[in-house]
Protein backbone atom coordinates (compact mmCIF):
# COMPACT_ATOMS: atom_id res chain seq x y z
CA UNK A 1 0.00 0.00 0.00
CA UNK A 2 2.87 2.36 0.83
CA UNK A 3 4.46 1.81 -2.57
CA UNK A 4 1.14 2.48 -4.31
CA UNK A 5 0.67 5.70 -2.34
CA UNK A 6 4.23 6.81 -3.14
CA UNK A 7 3.65 6.13 -6.82
CA UNK A 8 0.46 8.18 -6.70
CA UNK A 9 2.26 11.10 -5.03
CA UNK A 10 5.02 10.89 -7.65
CA UNK A 11 2.36 10.86 -10.36
CA UNK A 12 0.73 14.01 -9.01
CA UNK A 13 4.06 15.80 -8.63
CA UNK A 14 5.12 14.77 -12.14
CA UNK A 15 1.83 15.85 -13.69
CA UNK A 16 1.80 19.18 -11.88
CA UNK A 17 5.29 19.88 -13.11
CA UNK A 18 6.42 20.44 -9.54
CA UNK A 19 9.88 21.93 -9.10
CA UNK A 20 10.69 21.83 -5.38
CA UNK A 21 13.23 24.65 -5.36
CA UNK A 22 11.56 27.14 -7.70
CA UNK A 23 7.95 28.29 -7.37
CA UNK A 24 6.37 29.53 -10.59
CA UNK A 25 3.91 32.37 -10.92
CA UNK A 26 0.44 31.62 -9.60
CA UNK A 27 -1.12 32.66 -12.90
CA UNK A 28 0.31 29.59 -14.63
CA UNK A 29 -1.08 26.05 -14.70
CA UNK A 30 1.18 23.78 -16.73
CA UNK A 31 1.44 25.51 -20.13
CA UNK A 32 -1.72 27.57 -19.60
CA UNK A 33 -1.49 31.17 -18.42
CA UNK A 34 -4.39 33.22 -17.09
CA UNK A 35 -5.35 36.16 -19.32
CA UNK A 36 -4.12 34.32 -22.42
CA UNK A 37 -6.24 34.13 -25.58
CA UNK A 38 -8.77 31.55 -26.73
CA UNK A 39 -6.51 30.65 -29.66
CA UNK A 40 -3.60 30.01 -27.31
CA UNK A 41 -5.59 27.66 -25.04
CA UNK A 42 -7.09 25.81 -28.01
CA UNK A 43 -3.65 25.31 -29.55
CA UNK A 44 -2.03 24.06 -26.33
CA UNK A 45 -4.88 21.75 -25.34
CA UNK A 46 -5.51 20.38 -28.80
CA UNK A 47 -9.22 21.08 -28.34
CA UNK A 48 -11.41 22.37 -31.15
CA UNK A 49 -12.62 25.95 -31.09
CA UNK A 50 -16.00 24.60 -32.23
CA UNK A 51 -16.27 22.93 -28.80
CA UNK A 52 -16.42 26.36 -27.19
CA UNK A 53 -19.73 27.17 -25.51
CA UNK A 54 -20.86 30.80 -25.38
CA UNK A 55 -23.11 31.43 -22.38
CA UNK A 56 -23.44 35.21 -22.77
CA UNK A 57 -22.80 37.67 -25.60
CA UNK A 58 -23.24 40.94 -23.71
CA UNK A 59 -22.19 43.12 -22.02
CA UNK A 60 -19.12 40.86 -22.30
CA UNK A 61 -18.66 37.62 -24.20
CA UNK A 62 -18.47 34.75 -21.70
CA UNK A 63 -17.27 31.39 -23.06
CA UNK A 64 -16.36 27.99 -21.62
CA UNK A 65 -14.24 25.16 -22.98
CA UNK A 66 -14.10 21.67 -21.46
CA UNK A 67 -10.99 19.55 -22.03
CA UNK A 68 -10.63 15.93 -20.95
CA UNK A 69 -7.40 13.99 -20.71
CA UNK A 70 -6.93 11.19 -23.25
CA UNK A 71 -7.86 7.70 -22.09
CA UNK A 72 -5.14 5.89 -20.12
CA UNK A 73 -5.14 2.29 -18.96
CA UNK A 74 -6.14 2.13 -15.29
CA UNK A 75 -3.30 1.46 -12.85
CA UNK A 76 -0.56 2.81 -15.09
CA UNK A 77 2.16 4.55 -13.04
CA UNK A 78 2.73 8.26 -13.71
CA UNK A 79 -0.62 8.45 -15.48
CA UNK A 80 -1.99 11.98 -15.58
CA UNK A 81 -4.16 12.45 -12.45
CA UNK A 82 -6.19 15.18 -14.17
CA UNK A 83 -9.63 14.07 -15.32
CA UNK A 84 -10.71 17.30 -16.98
CA UNK A 85 -10.01 21.02 -17.16
CA UNK A 86 -12.63 23.74 -17.62
CA UNK A 87 -11.45 27.02 -19.12
CA UNK A 88 -13.54 30.20 -18.82
CA UNK A 89 -13.03 33.29 -20.95
CA UNK A 90 -14.20 36.88 -20.72
CA UNK A 91 -14.02 38.76 -24.04
CA UNK A 92 -11.50 36.24 -25.32
CA UNK A 93 -9.22 36.23 -22.27
CA UNK A 94 -8.78 33.27 -19.94
CA UNK A 95 -9.98 34.30 -16.47
CA UNK A 96 -10.59 30.96 -14.75
CA UNK A 97 -9.16 27.45 -14.88
CA UNK A 98 -10.87 24.63 -12.96
CA UNK A 99 -8.84 21.42 -12.78
CA UNK A 100 -10.69 18.30 -11.65
CA UNK A 101 -8.52 15.37 -10.58
CA UNK A 102 -9.47 11.76 -11.23
CA UNK A 103 -10.64 10.02 -8.05
CA UNK A 104 -9.00 6.70 -8.89
CA UNK A 105 -5.63 8.30 -9.63
CA UNK A 106 -5.62 10.30 -6.41
CA UNK A 107 -7.02 7.53 -4.23
CA UNK A 108 -5.23 7.29 -0.89
CA UNK A 109 -3.65 10.73 -1.15
CA UNK A 110 -4.07 12.95 1.88
CA UNK A 111 -4.57 16.70 1.76
CA UNK A 112 -0.95 17.11 2.84
CA UNK A 113 0.25 14.92 -0.04
CA UNK A 114 -1.40 17.12 -2.65
CA UNK A 115 -0.44 20.36 -0.89
CA UNK A 116 3.17 19.18 -0.82
CA UNK A 117 3.16 18.65 -4.59
CA UNK A 118 1.44 21.97 -5.28
CA UNK A 119 3.78 23.82 -2.92
CA UNK A 120 6.68 22.75 -5.09
CA UNK A 121 4.97 24.64 -7.92
CA UNK A 122 3.26 27.56 -6.16
CA UNK A 123 5.16 27.93 -2.90
CA UNK A 124 3.87 27.82 0.67
CA UNK A 125 0.07 28.29 0.83
CA UNK A 126 -1.42 31.23 2.71
CA UNK A 127 -4.40 29.25 3.98
CA UNK A 128 -4.78 25.62 4.98
CA UNK A 129 -7.81 23.33 5.45
CA UNK A 130 -10.80 25.55 6.12
CA UNK A 131 -14.38 24.30 5.91
CA UNK A 132 -16.20 26.56 3.47
CA UNK A 133 -18.75 26.54 0.70
CA UNK A 134 -16.29 27.23 -2.07
CA UNK A 135 -16.38 25.86 -5.61
CA UNK A 136 -16.09 27.49 -8.97
CA UNK A 137 -15.87 31.24 -8.62
CA UNK A 138 -18.89 32.27 -10.65
CA UNK A 139 -21.44 29.94 -9.05
CA UNK A 140 -22.50 29.00 -5.56
CA UNK A 141 -20.76 25.86 -4.37
CA UNK A 142 -22.31 22.88 -2.62
CA UNK A 143 -21.98 22.71 1.15
CA UNK A 144 -19.82 19.57 1.10
CA UNK A 145 -16.73 21.34 -0.30
CA UNK A 146 -13.70 22.02 1.90
CA UNK A 147 -10.97 24.51 1.08
CA UNK A 148 -7.76 22.53 1.51
CA UNK A 149 -5.27 25.29 0.70
CA UNK A 150 -5.05 28.68 -0.98
CA UNK A 151 -2.33 30.70 -2.67
CA UNK A 152 -2.70 34.39 -3.56
CA UNK A 153 -0.87 37.34 -5.02
CA UNK A 154 -1.99 40.75 -6.28
CA UNK A 155 -3.46 39.35 -9.52
CA UNK A 156 -4.24 35.69 -8.94
CA UNK A 157 -5.93 33.32 -6.53
CA UNK A 158 -5.29 29.57 -6.54
CA UNK A 159 -7.54 27.35 -4.40
CA UNK A 160 -7.34 23.62 -3.74
CA UNK A 161 -10.66 22.10 -2.66
CA UNK A 162 -11.90 18.63 -1.82
CA UNK A 163 -15.39 17.20 -1.78
CA UNK A 164 -16.32 15.60 1.55
CA UNK A 165 -18.80 12.89 0.63
CA UNK A 166 -17.30 11.92 -2.72
CA UNK A 167 -13.61 12.71 -2.14
CA UNK A 168 -12.27 14.51 -5.18
CA UNK A 169 -9.65 17.23 -5.48
CA UNK A 170 -10.18 20.34 -7.56
CA UNK A 171 -7.77 23.19 -8.28
CA UNK A 172 -9.23 26.58 -9.21
CA UNK A 173 -7.11 29.40 -10.65
CA UNK A 174 -8.63 32.82 -11.25
CA UNK A 175 -7.41 36.16 -12.49
CA UNK A 176 -8.96 38.38 -9.82
CA UNK A 177 -9.31 41.39 -12.14
CA UNK A 178 -10.87 39.48 -15.03
CA UNK A 179 -12.99 37.38 -12.67
CA UNK A 180 -14.56 40.50 -11.16
CA UNK A 181 -15.27 41.77 -14.66
CA UNK A 182 -16.75 38.43 -15.74
CA UNK A 183 -19.00 38.14 -12.70
CA UNK A 184 -20.30 41.68 -13.20
CA UNK A 185 -20.94 40.93 -16.88
CA UNK A 186 -22.76 37.66 -16.09
CA UNK A 187 -24.93 39.42 -13.49
CA UNK A 188 -25.83 42.13 -15.99
CA UNK A 189 -26.48 39.59 -18.75
CA UNK A 190 -28.93 37.72 -16.50
CA UNK A 191 -30.65 40.99 -15.60
CA UNK A 192 -31.03 41.91 -19.27
CA UNK A 193 -32.32 38.44 -20.13
CA UNK A 194 -34.97 38.68 -17.42
CA UNK A 195 -35.94 42.21 -18.42
CA UNK A 196 -36.24 41.38 -22.11
CA UNK A 197 -37.88 37.97 -21.73
CA UNK A 198 -41.51 39.21 -22.17
CA UNK A 199 -40.64 41.05 -25.39
CA UNK A 200 -38.71 38.05 -26.72
CA UNK A 201 -41.71 35.80 -26.03
CA UNK A 202 -44.03 38.24 -27.79
CA UNK A 203 -41.70 38.49 -30.79
CA UNK A 204 -41.48 34.69 -30.96
CA UNK A 205 -45.28 34.29 -30.89
CA UNK A 206 -45.69 36.96 -33.57
CA UNK A 207 -43.11 35.22 -35.74
CA UNK A 208 -44.84 31.87 -35.31
CA UNK A 209 -48.22 33.42 -36.24
CA UNK A 210 -46.72 35.13 -39.29
CA UNK A 211 -45.00 31.90 -40.42
CA UNK A 212 -48.24 29.96 -39.99
CA UNK A 213 -50.13 32.56 -42.04
CA UNK A 214 -47.59 32.38 -44.88
CA UNK A 215 -47.67 28.56 -44.84
CA UNK A 216 -51.48 28.58 -44.90
CA UNK A 217 -51.52 31.02 -47.84
CA UNK A 218 -49.10 28.85 -49.83
CA UNK A 219 -51.21 25.77 -49.13
CA UNK A 220 -54.36 27.65 -50.21
CA UNK A 221 -52.85 28.58 -53.58
CA UNK A 222 -51.77 24.99 -54.27
CA UNK A 223 -54.94 23.35 -52.99
CA UNK A 224 -57.26 25.82 -54.72
CA UNK A 225 -55.67 25.08 -58.10
CA UNK A 226 -55.96 21.33 -57.54
CA UNK A 227 -59.41 21.28 -55.99
CA UNK A 228 -62.21 19.57 -57.90
CA UNK A 229 -65.73 19.32 -56.42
Amino acid sequence: MTSVRCAAITSVAFALGAQPLVAQELSQYREYALESSVASVVKISGARESDMHTSHERPAKIQELQWRTPYTVSGRELADPVREVAFSFCDGQLYQVVVTYDRDRTEGLTNDDVIESLSGTYGVPLLLATRTALGTVTTEAPADITTVARWEDARTQVTLTRATYAPQFQLVLISTTLDARARAAIKEALRLNTQEAPQRDLDRRNTEIADARVASQKARVINKAAFRP
